[in-house]
């Protein structure tokens, strides 16, 4: 009596679970900005070309084309949903881009995570066209709610007598922040999902109960749709085929048939498998039959790895370990095209959680366990890493916690269960699962998410000002402040701004923060649209403030001991810089907000660095001397070498003042005074600028080179290959 009860309340607990699944991934659908998910843009291209030409696109190297070897079926439902709204968007749409995207995209910040400019056109009540994007979103949203419930069924299936666990499963696919994520935005990684539960689901389903008509029909046409859903479900093959031969040898999977029965099992294992694969290639065989026609392959992965450059696998071993830690990552949530991460913490705890929840499997006398279905929840998981392993081999783009999602349930149901080994409780076990987790998707969402991709918040419109500073028509500046008046090569300076809009412009305009010293050289600088991306010219809502702080990244190679003044300014770099007016009257075309002093690092050698190359030299500080000359004059650069140790070549010094745009504006290359091990020895250089060198700021690329090995590698405090250059200076040309 007390289980029927239990079991009662349980499906209030699922759909409470579901519910807040729709709102959270409804909230991403919304909030996030249109195709800053990984890829949605191309998804999206895939969507319009069903909807405009009605009929499949053909793999090829245009943009257009770059996602057509995804099979159909999460398209063909989103160009059914969204079809017949009015939409100028053609298979060829482009989105603005921002040319800031992805500074310092391994850090957690607000700091320009958008990849594209959006405008207020793309927001609700989504006109131009964009309902027609958002539509295929919801399609997700629901697949997303899909893949839970069918998590929920194969947890029931799993643990019978163990209700809680079910919903727990299904919590914890629900809540977690990456699954969350896709499913409010465009992919087929969700529905990938959905089918990978819905085929691992009757499959424990024919281990548990037998091989039925029903149960094979149910199965085959599963994995039709699977199939149908994207490619790389073709794996649960191997799941199908371990499911039907369990059967035929019926549970305990373990056991020894009877003797001289061995046929029967094998004519019912071969019955089944021809049941489902026959009505797996009659949902899905056209597919492949397509591919074989236009790609000479049933799969079209040789297409994808010649448009993408792939690799053989043998080639790709060195990528393996580098990889694991961002596919866990991006397993659990990683936004964007992996610059919005979550603090290491969080990716570390989970690692330790689900590790812990595992072990529990092989704690002794905690009552029996159904080896069967777990057999096949283990197979599973395990067969799709191994997939995911063979694609880091192959593809640079493999290591995507995304692409592990068709066993993500499976995993699920394996965790929750684990846990319950530990607790023999399993209400407590699925509500530890189900709160923890539905915590980290509000903490990953609300704290991380939502402030990188959404506009920085308005501040009260301040009151009329006579002395306030204007830029132009565009905006007004209404403070500013610096976070400190000193710092050494390497330290950043951070410059906060209060910018009052005044109206929207045509094009993005850019903030410049600048470093010059009293010498006019530029020594560090960053550009980037209002916002820090996230309020670009073009979608200001004029009377309402916000504030930005900036990074700016003073060069571990920065000139020192020096001073320099901290100057502001909005341009378009098609139309330049716009004037500064103060109280009305004129101010120039940047303003100073303020000085820092550039302290010398401690160290025996002017401008003290320690450029590693090759664990054989390094280069310990410098002298320039001007470091502002006019075209065609001569400047010395003095180079300090200490050899780590006795160097293997005689190697030849590049020194080279260059522009960003790789050009040589004047060099002095030549072999190197002589080494001698432990011995820092200088090296006197006189550079001559061409005579038509443009007036500006130019770096002085510093490395060493021999024929026969090219260029040694400057190489980071851990090893690793940083470039194969050190960028000094710089110097400044002034005009004519």
């Amino acid at each position: 009596m007390e289980n029927r009860a239990v079991g009662r309340r349980f499906p209030f607990a699922l759909l409470a679970i579901l519910l807040a699944f729709v709102v959270l991934a409804g909230a991403v659908s919304v909030v996030n900005p249109l195709f800053e998910s990984t890829d949605e843009i191309r998804h999206y291209r895939y969507v319009r070309h069903l909807v405009v030409y009605r009929q499949l696109p053909v793999q090829g190297a245009e943009a257009a084309r770059s996602q057509s070897h995804h099979p159909p079926l999460y398209y063909a439902l989103s160009a059914l949903a969204s079809g017949w709204i009015p939409s100028p968007h053609t298979p060829e749409i482009e989105q603005p881009l921002n040319p800031f995207w992805g500074y310092r995209m391994w850090e957690v910040s607000v700091d320009n995570k958008l990849q594209y400019r959006h405008d207020p056109a793309e927001e609700f009540p989504f006109r131009a066209g964009y309902l027609a994007a958002v539509v295929p979103r919801w399609v997700n949203v629901l697949l997303g709610a899909v893949a839970v419930y069918l998590t929920y069924r194969l947890g029931r299936q799993v643990w019978p007598d163990r209700l809680p666990l079910a919903w727990g499963a299904a919590a914890l696919v629900a809540f977690t922040p990456q699954f969350l994520y896709l499913s409010g935005a465009m992919n087929n990684d969700v529905i990938a999902a959905a089918a990978g539960a819905a085929v691992l689901l009757v499959s424990v389903r024919i281990v548990q109960q037998g091989a039925g008509q029903k149960q094979l029909v149910a199965l085959g046409l599963a994995y039709g749709l699977a199939l149908l859903s994207k490619f790389h479900l073709l794996a649960m093959g191997g799941v199908i085929g371990l499911a039907l031969a369990l059967a035929a040898w019926r549970a305990p999977p373990f056991e020894r048939p009877e003797p001289g029965a061995r046929s029967r099992p094998l004519a019912r294992w071969l019955r089944g498998l021809n049941v489902v694969l026959g009505l797996a290639v009659i949902v899905a065989g056209w597919w492949f039959l397509r591919n074989w026609r236009l790609y000479g392959d049933p799969t079209g992965m040789s297409k994808v790895n010649e448009l993408w450059i792939g690799r053989p696998a043998s080639e790709g071993w060195w990528a393996l370990s580098q990889s694991l830690p961002y596919l866990w990552s991006s397993l659990w949530g990683r936004f964007g095209y992996g610059q919005i991460p979550l603090p290491q913490a969080i990716y570390g705890g989970l690692l330790f959680c689900c590790a812990l929840a595992l072990v529990g499997y092989l704690l002794p006398r905690r009552g029996p366990l159904p080896r069967a279905a777990l057999l096949l929840l283990a197979v599973t998981v395990a067969g799709y890493v191994a997939v995911v392993f063979y694609y880091i081999l192959i593809q640079p783009a493999g290591p995507m916690g995304r692409f592990l999602f068709p066993a993500f349930p499976a995993f699920a149901v394996l965790v929750v269960g684990g846990l319950d080994r530990w607790l023999r409780r399993p209400g407590w076990s699925a509500g530890i699962a189900a709160v923890g987790m539905a915590a980290l998707a509000l903490v990953a969402l609300l704290g991380y998410l939502f402030p990188a991709v959404s506009a920085p918040p308005s501040l009260p419109a301040p009151p009329d000002d006579d002395g306030v500073l204007q830029f132009g028509d565009v905006a007004q500046l209404r403070a500013f402040e610096i976070s400190s008046g000193s710092l050494r090569p390497g330290e950043p300076l951070y410059v906060t701004l209060v910018w009052s809009p005044l109206r929207r412009t045509a094009q993005p305009y850019v903030v410049y923060v600048h470093l010059i010293d009293d010498a006019g050289v530029l020594i560090a600088q960053r550009d980037t649209w209002p916002g820090l991306g996230r309020a670009p010219t073009t979608a200001w809502q004029p009377g309402q403030p916000f504030v930005d702080t900036y990074r700016v990244d003073l060069p571990e190679t920065a000139y020192a001991p020096n001073r320099a003044t901290v100057r502001v300014g909005l341009y378009e770099p098609a139309l330049g810089r716009l004037p500064v007016t103060i109280a009305g009257e004129p101010a120039g075309d940047g303003m100073v907000v303020g000085m820092v002093t550039v302290e010398a690092p401690p160290g025996p050698w002017p401008n003290p660095l320690a450029a590693n190359f090759g664990d054989e030299i390094q280069l310990v500080g410098y002298t320039v001397e001007p470091r502002a000359l006019s075209a065609g004059g001569t400047f010395t650069l003095t180079l300090y070498w200490e050899p780590l140790r006795q160097p293997q070549h005689d190697y030849l010094v590049f020194a080279q003042v260059i522009d960003s745009e790789w050009n040589v504006w004047g060099s002095r290359d030549g072999r190197s005074p002589g080494w001698t091990e432990g011995q820092v020895v200088g090296d006197v250089r006189l550079i001559t600028l061409r005579p038509d060198t443009p007036a500006g700021s130019y770096p002085i690329q510093i490395g060493l080179f021999h024929d026969e090995t090219g260029r040694l590698p400057l190489l980071a405090a851990d090893g690793h290959h940083l470039d194969e250059r050190v960028l000094l200076g710089p110097i400044r040309v002034e005009e004519p």
